[in-house]
This record gives C-alpha cells, sequence and structure tokens, in this order.
C-alpha cells in the first residue's frame, strides 16, 4: 500500500511538472464556431479596441475565401487605416515563467480578397496591406506585460507556417495575446491577417 501511495504521489507531482512545461491553448484552431463576422472565438477574449467590431471567424466573411489550414475555420484579424487593429487573447492553464524559453508555432496567411467599408473615408475598400503578428504576454494580476515576439510581414495568401521563441524577462505570465499590427512601411493602412491551428506552447532548454 505505501509503495502504491508513493507511486501515486509522484505521478501527481510529477504530472503537474510535467503540465507546466506544455501550456496547451483551448480552441487553438478556432474550430468550436461556425464562420461569422465580429464574433469572438469560442475560449478566446476580444483584445481590439473597445469602439471597435470584434475579429471575424473565417472563410466567407468580406470576400475572405482561403480554405482552412486544419478543420474547417479560423481567425481573420485586422488592422485599420484609423489606428486601430485587432486581436484576440486567453488565459493561459499555468505560467510562462519569467527567465525561461518557450516555442510556439502557428500558421499565417493574408487573403487578398479581403473588401469592407474604409473606417477613414467611409467607402469599400480592400483589407489587403501586410501585416505583422504581435505576440504580447501578460500577467493578469499586476497587469505586467512585455512583447514576447513578432513575426516578419506577412503578404503571402498560402498558409505558412510560423515558429517563435518567446523568453520573458519581465514577469511570470498567464496570459497570451495574438495581435495584428502594421507591417513597417504600411502604417494606418487596412489590412488582414489570418490565423490557423495553434500549437501547444512549449517550454525548452537552450544551450548555455
Amino acid at each position: 500500500m505505501q509503495n502504491y501511495l508513493l507511486l501515486t504521489i509522484l505521478l501527481f507531482f510529477g504530472g503537474k511538472a510535467s503540465g507546466q512545461d506544455t501550456l496547451r491553448l483551448k480552441n487553438p484552431s478556432f474550430e468550436k464556431d461556425r464562420p461569422r463576422a465580429g464574433v469572438v472565438p469560442t475560449d478566446w477574449l476580444d483584445m481590439g479596441a473597445p469602439t471597435e467590431t470584434p475579429p471575424d471567424i473565417q472563410p466567407g466573411q468580406f470576400g475572405v475565401e482561403l480554405p482552412a489550414q486544419h478543420g474547417k475555420v479560423y481567425l481573420g484579424l485586422v488592422v485599420r487605416d484609423v489606428g486601430t487593429w485587432e486581436g484576440v487573447g486567453q488565459r493561459l492553464s499555468g505560467f510562462l515563467k519569467k527567465d525561461s524559453a518557450y516555442t510556439f508555432s502557428v500558421w499565417l496567411a493574408r487573403s487578398n480578397g479581403f473588401i469592407s467599408i474604409s473606417k477613414l473615408t467611409g467607402k469599400e475598400a480592400r483589407y489587403n496591406s501586410p501585416t505583422v503578428l504581435k505576440i504580447w504576454g501578460v500577467n493578469a494580476e499586476t497587469q505586467q506585460e512585455e512583447l514576447l515576439a513578432q513575426s516578419v510581414p506577412v503578404g503571402h495568401s498560402q498558409w505558412t507556417l510560423y515558429t517563435f521563441t518567446m523568453r520573458p524577462t519581465v514577469a511570470d505570465f498567464d496570459e497570451i495575446n495574438l495581435m495584428a499590427y502594421y507591417a513597417e512601411g504600411f502604417e494606418q493602412q487596412n489590412g488582414n491577417l489570418l490565423l490557423d491551428n495553434c500549437s501547444p506552447i512549449v517550454r525548452i532548454t537552450e544551450p548555455k
């Protein structure tokens, strides 16, 4: 009996420690909802400006026709000519620990055919300027935040896997935010960013 209890305790604490090394996002491929405009995916939070509409669950909205990289749907974010942008966030099941390293991957693309109303002119416009993905870590209690990673400009219309290494230096973070932002040279221009099939966040050991 004592050996059984010891094994149970070791498995419990070993599993818990291991779980902190792999943080799995909820609804990582945005598959819990049908395509709709202005709807935040289940298990995610809207991180855009409160005066703007939320992101979109694609395809089929605003002329976006690209098939999903995984499953049937994916997330669509935009940046606007009035200086606002879209993003989503999620509380994690554990912490991204300060001075540790983590790897995270997501498939990104841009739609060439995204058409909506310009917030600046009030007229129909193409939202197809390149954008970048910014990944922010946030401590929900202290509200400390840090930019953990940023993609190169995404101007391609085919799905491409992007892998990031994130190294928190400011604090431990229990929230991750995925934000679209203007690519250099395309500031204050309408653009879109498509995201699909986010990986788990995995703690890694880097060579010293």
